[in-house]
């Protein structure tokens, strides 16, 4: 019983916080995956099963199990930013063009399997950071993920990266559908999502993105128009410009 007194506390799920649509897009989150684990599980039960058949459902039951995992986690970062805390960061000082290449190609086996492909345009030469590099990577792949719910099959994400006024910005371009400039004023809001994502998400990535950047002095925002794409900026400050 332990789980139920600190749980419901910590996600902040008292009652009359969170709306009843907020309730119903998590509830679809949680409901999917363990739609996934009961049929695995149930299969799993037949020992007349080939063992290749097995070994799928397993895997199957994993890939659900950190499905929940992660909104679980996602809510719990929101509900810092919510009380004000500041999102951890253990930052050391990196050059940031092999953390983002490692973010891009993390996301290339998973863009492909929707008909996608991710371009990495990130040179060499760009300054130190003083960054955390999971956190970074983090950002990078939830703008990556934001950005194919946008982008029908066909489509081109790019990651880029410059040095601008002191800082090294890095960008996340779509060529999706685009948003009016009405979603573009709510992407970062939690729990938001454009209507023809409603079903691909807590719409939790971008409210964390924000949080990760804020935590390490950076900005972050977006550029859209419908029709054209949705490209998304955030920056790093250069603060150890004479380490390596």
């Amino acid at each position: 019983m332990g789980a139920q007194q600190t749980s419901m506390p910590e996600i902040g799920l008292a009652a009359g916080t969170l709306s009843a649509e907020v309730l119903s897009i998590v509830s679809h989150d949680l409901r999917s995956p363990l739609a996934t684990i009961s049929m695995a599980t149930s299969l799993l039960d037949d020992l007349s099963r080939p063992e290749e058949e097995r070994v799928q459902m397993v895997q199957m039951v994993r890939r659900a199990t950190q499905r929940m995992e992660r909104l679980v986690r996602d809510m719990l970062e929101v509900s810092k930013m919510d009380s004000g805390r500041t999102l951890p960061i253990a930052a050391r000082c990196v050059d940031i063009a092999p953390v983002l290449r490692e973010a891009c190609e993390a996301q290339g086996p998973v863009a492909q399997a929707s008909g996608l492909v991710v371009e990495c345009e990130v040179p060499d030469g760009l300054p130190a950071v003083q960054v955390d590099c999971d956190r970074v990577q983090q950002v990078v792949c939830n703008l990556v993920g934001n950005a194919m719910k946008f982008t029908p099959s066909g489509g081109r994400i790019t990651v880029a990266a410059r040095t601008e006024a002191g800082e090294v910005v890095v960008s996340v371009k779509d060529t999706g559908a685009g948003m009016s400039e009405a979603d573009l004023e709510k992407v970062f809001e939690p729990y938001w999502q454009a209507q023809r994502t409603a079903s691909l998400g807590a719409g939790l990535g971008l409210k964390i993105a924000k949080g990760i950047v804020e935590a390490h002095g950076g900005r972050i925002w977006a550029e859209s128009a419908l029709g054209e794409g949705t490209s998304f900026f955030f920056t790093l400050p250069v603060a150890c410009a004479d380490e390596k």
